[in-house]
């Protein structure tokens, strides 16, 4: 799906536009005109049904010079490995989860708690060495698109965002951080922390945002800072910002 001249979307499961794997998240491709990034890879299943949309595209795997990877989360890690193998890209992350996606840790990633619920009972978490961890501030880039990351651990243990301006508008690619209409998504697992959400979420919420692009469901293309204002707004109340509610 072509959003602006330079994003697509290349990757969504039943918790998006339903174009792949029905656990996929929300899969960005950002073309920088020499390469691509990739936001997010997907949970690596039924994989051909990406690449078939890339192709109609007119991209393939070996077109992707970057993933970055906003948490160690399986729909959104696990499909990486097999993009590097196939396209030699490099592989970020946040810092603190590195090592868990290279290593493909079942327990800290939580797949061990989910596997024959979320996930199937005999899916694997695949190992993806060589992840670069990134810290706030850190920049990636492609061609003519510089996107630099931010973190908003909560959601997982070190959660990042990434913010940059691409086709002339200033996108913030949010992963489960935050999503439209404000609403975020709080699960029962051990790396949750609500409190450093909320006082990321404030920062977060002093960007000029034009558009706003979730790891799942609906993305805007005009005024996307109301959505992480509205969470922030919440958390700054001492609440917690409505449930994503395609998981409830």
């Amino acid at each position: 799906m072509k959003i602006t001249d330079s994003i697509y979307i290349v990757a969504s499961g039943k918790w998006g536009f339903g174009m792949t794997h029905e656990l996929d998240c929300n899969v960005y491709l950002v073309d920088g005109g020499d390469g691509c990034i990739l936001i997010d890879s997907g949970v690596g299943l039924d994989t051909g049904r990406m690449d078939t949309v890339m192709k109609s595209h007119g991209y393939s795997p070996q077109d992707i010079k970057a993933i970055v990877l906003t948490h160690y989360h399986g729909d959104h890690a696990c499909g990486a490995a097999r993009i590097m193998e196939a396209s030699g890209c490099a592989v970020y992350a946040p810092a603190p989860e590195a090592e868990a996606i290279a290593s493909g840790d079942e327990d800290a990633t939580s797949i061990s708690l989910a596997k024959g619920g979320l996930y199937p009972a005999d899916f694997s978490y695949p190992k993806c060495p060589g992840v670069i961890g990134l810290n706030e501030g850190d920049t990636v880039t492609a061609g003519n698109v510089a996107l630099s990351v931010h973190m908003v651990p909560g959601h997982s243990l070190c959660d990042m965002v990434v913010y940059g301006t691409v086709d002339g508008k200033k996108c913030l690619f949010t992963g489960d951080a935050v999503f439209a209409c404000g609403q975020v998504l709080i699960q029962s697992l051990p790396d949750v922390s609500l409190f450093p959400y909320a006082q990321a979420m404030k920062k977060l919420a002093e960007f000029e945002v034009d558009a706003l692009f979730p790891g799942h469901g609906v993305f805007c293309l005009e005024n996307g800072g109301s959505h992480v204002r509205a969470a922030a707004e919440k958390f700054a109340c001492g609440l917690i910002p409505p449930q994503l509610y395609y998981f409830t």
